[in-house]
């Protein structure tokens, strides 16, 4: 009989162990899962805030001499977005066209640009994201040039160091070329050594091949992602549509007169384009490309790959250049803001009044005024 009543304590006991370790797991699990959330949930907000962007071409001019740029006041055109009702600007900064010596040292002109920039951007309620366009990186000068984009960046933060990391954004680097594992390499050793510098401020990072989604899906979630990176893609397709008659093309055919949407009757020749030529083959595949739905299901694909991959998303350029006409421009910026508003991803439309103006008489067109009053 006492047999019976130590097996059956000893069976309460062990029953009773097993409850509490499944519900220490169960507890760790939930608390896990509600830290995960919570970083999603900041993330989310800051998404939020940071919608409804334009781009401005300025520092990014490696073309222009620094001291004329240096003199251009940007107040009335930030002014004039706000106005508008963007909520972001985005900056793009050649850093290697602003060196105080041959290697990493930025001037201190360029430095107290970005602070007077920022002021005017918090006081008329805009975020900043500052963009490093123009890098060198290559894949035969790896290491050397991540020493040089830490460094780059190092400057920048302990210069802002105090600067809200709710309005003031860094994107470390615009549109890498290198081949794909080398970028991701690349990418994580310069996000690890900034988080170091800056514990807090949120890093926008982008794909290979220019940004590209489908590199930029392939790459996935960095192991080094602490919660505080969001992933950027570009969006310019069909490129034949958003980039007809530009002369920095690899093929300069200038041809431009793309209707969108595809319009037969309104389509231009292709001239003499070699038949196995990138522009023949985009030619070819217009009719199928530009119009709505194919818009809305390529921005779905990325949306729903990087849900499944966990990548916060944000669009940090999309766009038309001014050589279309003004009525397939706005139909194209229309149709791709409300898609991406659908699907609830942070647009900065490139630019606001380059070669591909978004602003008109100094306003932003009819067109994507809905979008910028949307909540």
């Amino acid at each position: 009989m006492q047999q019976v009543i130590d097996y059956s304590v000893k069976l309460k006991f062990k029953n009773r162990r097993k409850a509490f370790i499944l519900t220490s797991l169960l507890t760790f699990v939930s608390f896990f899962f509600s830290v995960f959330a919570a970083e999603r949930t900041d993330l989310n907000k800051i998404k939020t805030a940071l919608n409804k962007g334009v781009n401005i071409s300025y520092l990014e001019q490696y073309w222009v001499n620094p001291e004329i740029l240096y003199k251009i006041d940007i107040e009335p055109k930030l002014k004039a977005i706000a106005k508008a009702g963007f909520k972001t600007v985005r900056l793009p900064v050649a850093f290697d066209h602003y060196m105080a010596d041959s290697y990493a040292e930025l001037s201190g002109a360029l430095i107290q640009k970005l602070h007077l920039i920022y002021s005017r951007c918090k006081q008329l309620n805009l975020n900043l994201v500052i963009v490093y366009h123009y890098g060198k990186l290559q894949n035969e000068n790896l290491y050397a040039e991540n020493d040089r984009i830490i460094r780059i960046w190092k400057q920048v933060i302990y210069s802002m160091q105090g600067y809200a990391s709710n309005q003031l954004f860094f994107e470390l680097y615009n549109e890498p070329t290198t081949d794909m594992d080398i970028w991701k390499s690349s990418i994580t050793t310069i996000v690890r050594e900034l988080r170091k510098a800056d514990p807090e401020r949120i890093f926008i990072i982008g794909g290979a091949n220019y940004n590209g989604y489908n590199e930029l899906l392939h790459m996935g979630r960095l192991s080094v992602d602490d919660g505080k990176l969001l992933y950027t893609f570009h969006f310019y397709e069909p490129y034949i549509f958003t980039h007809q008659g530009a002369d920095w093309t690899a093929e300069k055919t200038f041809i431009t007169g793309f209707p969108y949407p595809y319009k037969q009757n309104k389509m231009p020749g292709l001239y003499n384009a070699p038949a196995n030529s990138s522009l023949a083959k985009d030619y070819e595949r217009y009719p199928r490309e530009a119009n709505y739905s194919y818009l809305h299901q390529r921005i779905q694909y990325i949306y729903e790959e990087a849900k499944r991959l966990n990548l916060p998303l944000i669009c940090t350029e999309t766009g038309v250049i001014n050589l279309a006409d003004k009525k397939s421009r706005a139909a194209y910026l229309s149709n791709i803001t409300s898609i991406m508003n659908e699907f609830s991803i942070p647009v900065i439309l490139w630019d606001w009044d380059d070669k591909f103006a978004v602003m008109d008489n100094n306003k932003a067109i009819k067109q994507i005024r809905p979008w910028l009053k949307k909540d």
